[in-house]
């Protein structure tokens, strides 16, 4: 599809769904070169907005409000968000009904998160939200040399089957110049028909995990495959999201590919935090978040490296203020050469996954495993552990919730979704604890490891 229609086509579909994302995107690429004491006072317009429709729509922030002595005329200076307590995650889970304002616009819905450790978040989302998550990718991409309709690759998850409704989504993609290839399940034929694929498709930017875009790497070379030879048909550009992205990956991936590699961080349940520009600093979206850092054992509040504190100021159906991300971060607001008046965020400690490996020679992606945790209520914590090729056991940290045929019906769907005749075993344990670096594993895999270690795909 012709770039320019394509981009218009989706234009449609955005405004069909009530989401306005042109005009906010229009706004985005005005206001980041806005000076910083302007962008500071829209911050707190939306910040005093969004505290007065929580108070006066969710029972939620009213009791805290009221508990906490303060109304949302007494917001007058950014520093007032320190009134608001914390919020965690437990409360966000155990209170969530108390937080909606159910009649904010159109398509209030609930959807689920869960990140690498699948601690079972459920919150609601709406077009407004969805409006300006949209619209702050799409700056995003457009820093890094790729508007809304130029070919994009979606590097990631795919329907173990194609349904009727699979089938129109692809059409629907095909019209907009959206691609997407299974990067849950790589083998080195499939790897060889993907590349295939992608010099016939020749898409401008690929988006995906940073470890499937090292093991792609890794793996091609070993098959005598070159990515390069994607230059030539226009791809410029390497998206990473979702993991950390290290700086050995970085390297790696951009000389397997020969194109810059640029990240992206965002919590679904809090909205896209940053972006990378063309020279490599990661931005904010300062017009729609407000960020903080607390020390983590103390919860007081740091100058450097610390916890991510983030507030959304363009949620109003599910108000989200002073949320513990979890992830460590250092904050800046040093001048970036690209002349956005942005600050910017350096990922230092967070989320990573890693990959099992089938009896048939699949490399399944960590992240498959965590959708299959969302479609089963009552899932707090999920770890995927494996000590033997052929053989997988899950380990499960549930809730009341969690139905009484749940572990089986774990146990189908990743059978599905691994294929062949792997053992699977499900446990259900009491808890499930982080590495002693402090990091959660979602996937422990010694067959991976020893694997990759000697290039044996």
């Amino acid at each position: 599809m012709l770039p320019m229609l394509a981009r218009r086509l989706f234009h449609l579909q955005e405004l069909a769904l009530g989401r306005p994302s042109f005009r906010i995107l229009a706004d985005l690429l005005e206001s980041e070169r806005w000076p910083r004491e302007r962008i500071r006072q829209l911050q707190l317009e939306r910040l005093r907005d969004i505290v007065r429709q929580a108070y006066e729509q969710t029972p939620y922030w009213r009791e805290i409000m009221d508990r906490q002595g303060f109304a949302p005329a007494d917001i007058r200076s950014l520093n007032d968000l320190g009134r608001f307590p914390l919020l965690e995650k437990n409360t966000l889970r155990e209170r969530r009904e108390d937080m909606v304002w159910r009649g904010e616009g159109k398509r209030v819905q609930l959807v689920r998160t869960s990140g690498s450790t699948n601690e079972a978040l459920q919150f609601y989302t709406s077009s407004t939200r969805e409006a300006h998550i949209n619209a702050a990718r799409m700056r995003g991409h457009e820093w890094v040399g790729v508007r809304r309709g130029e070919k994009e690759l979606y590097y990631w998850g795919s329907p173990v089957e194609l349904s009727k409704q699979d089938r129109v989504k692809r059409a629907r993609d095909w019209l907009i110049n959206d691609g997407l290839t299974n990067g849950f399940e790589v083998t080195p034929e499939r790897l060889k028909k993907n590349f295939a694929d992608w010099l016939a498709w020749r898409p401008k930017c690929i988006f995906g995990y940073p470890s499937t875009f090292v093991l792609t790497v890794t793996m091609a070379r070993s098959l005598g495959l070159d990515l390069r030879e994607l230059r030539k048909g226009g791809l410029e550009v390497i998206i990473t999201t979702s993991e950390m992205l290290s700086a050995v990956d970085r390297k790696l991936i951009a000389e397997g590919f020969g194109v810059p590699v640029r990240d992206s961080y965002g919590l679904r349940e809090a909205g896209l935090i940053g972006h990378e520009c063309d020279q490599g600093t990661m931005h904010c979206m300062d017009e729609q978040i407000l960020l903080e850092t607390i020390d983590p054992q103390t919860l007081a509040p740091t100058d450097g490296e610390g916890e991510l504190v983030v507030t959304n100021l363009v949620g109003p159906a599910f108000p989200v203020i002073r949320y513990r991300t979890g992830d460590i971060v250092t904050l800046s607001k040093e001048p970036c050469a690209c002349g956005r008046n942005l600050s910017s965020i350096h990922i230092s400690g967070g989320r990573a996954v890693e990959f099992v490996v089938t009896r048939e020679g699949k490399w399944v992606v960590g992240y498959s495993f965590i959708y299959i945790a969302r479609s089963v209520e009552g899932i707090v914590k999920f770890q995927v552990v494996q000590e033997n090729i052929g053989e997988i056991c899950i380990r499960l940290v549930v809730d009341d919730r969690f139905p009484a045929d749940g572990g089986e019906q774990v146990r189908k769907k990743a059978a599905q979704r691994l294929g062949g005749d792997d053992e699977i075993r499900v446990e259900i344990v009491d808890d499930i604890a982080p590495a002693p670096s402090g990091k959660y594993r979602p996937v422990i895999s010694k067959v991976a490891e020893e694997l990759f270690a000697k290039r044996a795909f």
